[in-house]
Order: C-alpha cells, then structure tokens, then sequence
C-alpha cells in the first residue's frame, strides 16, 4: 500500500478541510504519530494532524506536497516529497513511514536530502 504516503500529501494542497479529513483518515491508523523539523513538536493523533497541515493551507495558501520518488520494504516506506507554490519548489524532504494493517501508523520527516552541514 505505497500509495498512502501519495493520499496522505495530497491532503496538503487540498483547500477545504473535510477533504482533507478524508484524504487523512483514509491512510492513517488510530495512534498515528507525525514528525517532522517544522513541527513545534511530535504529533499524536488525527485531530493534531489535521491542525498541522490546516496551518500550512492557511499560511501557504495554493502551496501543495507531492511524492516524487518513492521506494518500500517490509512495511517501511521513504519517500521523497516536493513542496512547491505557484509552481515552483519551496523545499524538498525525506519522509519514512511505517505500516500496519495497511495504514501509516508513523510519518517521520526531515528537510532536504540528507546533505552535509
């Protein structure tokens, strides 16, 4: 199920919220977690992960995320992700995930591509 991380940032540049809670609760498991550097803190739960990406909608209105490369095994998951707005690219990451029954049940994320400091 290596499309969940495609749904899960698609929910990103989707304006309207009850989109979004779709997209989300279509691909997230109970005790989901999320993290990444821009996050003040880690992030328990579907509500708390809604908030999150609410906020980005709101400060970057028409900004997206989109999974450009994506590779997995033995229900672990990485993927590249573009962050762009009014087509050009803002910032690339790195996310690694893991499943369970299907559904991410963790999200971590870091920014950039692993360069040195």
């Amino acid at each position: 199920m290596t499309t969940c991380l495609h749904t899960l940032f698609s929910a990103w540049g989707d304006p309207l919220p009850e989109t979004r809670a779709a997209k989300t609760d279509a691909v997230i498991g109970h005790n989901f977690y999320y993290s990444d550097p821009n996050a003040p803190d880690p992030i328990q739960g579907r509500d708390a992960y809604l908030d999150y990406i609410a906020q980005f909608a709101a400060r970057m209105p028409g900004a997206a995320a989109e999974v450009v490369a994506l590779s997995s095994h033995h229900g672990h998951l990485r993927a590249t992700v573009d962050f762009s707005k009014d087509g050009q690219r803002m910032m690339r990451g790195q996310y690694f995930g893991d499943l369970a029954d299907g559904k991410l049940q963790r999200v971590i994320g870091f920014t950039g591509m692993g360069e040195p400091n």
